[in-house]
């Protein structure tokens, strides 16, 4: 299969309405006013961020049925964060094979909370938000893989959870291609800036020397490896020790490391009202 045979331009979401949003900066003359306007263009877009804003996660004593309130009452990091998963949930919404959900969906769901909260407990406040858009990115060439040919897909993806082996491998195996060239064409077909390549056209099974400088890429190589050992996007990993193992190879110190093995991480992750509101569509 030729990886650029993928029908790139049929998803719900528009996708330059997704790189306009992404290429905003928070500092920008008119920042608040064009994320209002690109948010607004979109109805699926608009629709997650009130859903969200007028959540119990941020418990507003009355309505906000506005974008233009929801971006002063959220802020513009969180709504462009919030952009983008609706996004991500447009793309899977085409899916209804359990498996995949579980496995690319959820996977993805869990990774962008994780790369998050590790961006934060890496000292990086100001890219945790560029973390959370990372992980839920990372495997987007998975979904048009799928889209394009269910049946390959999902042969590949049940190769990768029997032996625990690279989705990579197994894609290529049975498909010719792999979801990280897709992604990295995705980048280019959609419009999205060049860092964008390093989230959805790499592949994460191949550890990250040890003193890595991108936090960004460190906590998404740390997530994405402590989520699929919980067994969501892999075979799960039972030993602590070789989680441990796995985590410090990506350069993590080992007091955060001690960190993230605990079951109150991950149970925090899955008790996440982001994560509720959205596991489902």
């Amino acid at each position: 299969m030729d990886y650029k045979s993928i029908n790139y331009k049929g998803i719900p979401v528009q996708a330059d309405i997704i790189s306009g949003i992404i290429k905003l900066e928070v500092d920008a003359v008119h920042c608040f006013r064009d994320l209002d306007r690109l948010v607004r263009s979109d109805q699926g877009v608009a629709s997650l961020v009130l859903m969200v804003v007028n959540s119990a996660l941020y418990g507003r004593n009355q309505k906000v049925s506005t974008i233009p309130l929801a971006i002063s009452l959220l802020g513009f990091n969180v709504v462009r964060s919030l952009a983008i998963l609706a996004f991500a949930r447009s793309l899977f919404a085409q899916t209804n094979d359990p498996l995949f959900r579980q496995h690319i969906w959820q996977h993805s769901l869990l990774t962008a909370l994780a790369s998050h909260d590790i961006c934060q407990a890496l000292g990086n406040e100001t890219e945790k938000d560029e973390a959370f858009i990372a992980g839920l990115m990372h495997d987007t060439g998975k979904v048009l893989l799928y889209t394009h040919t269910k049946e390959l897909y999902l042969q590949a993806l049940a190769v990768c959870l029997s032996d625990g082996g690279s989705s990579v491998e197994a894609e290529q195996k049975i498909l010719g291609t792999d979801h990280c060239q897709v992604g990295a064409e995705a980048v280019i077909q959609w419009r999205l800036p060049k860092r964008f390549i390093a989230y959805m056209g790499t592949d994460r099974s191949v550890d990250n020397p040890q003193g890595n400088t991108d936090t960004v890429g460190l906590s998404l190589a740390a997530a994405n490896f402590l989520i699929k050992g919980l067994g969501i996007g892999s075979r799960m990993i039972e030993d602590v020790a070789v989680k441990r193992a796995g985590l410090i190879s990506l350069g993590l110190n080992e007091a955060l490391v001690d960190m993230l093995v605990m079951e109150t991480f991950t149970n925090r992750l899955f008790e996440s009202d982001i994560y509720k509101l959205c596991i489902d569509f």
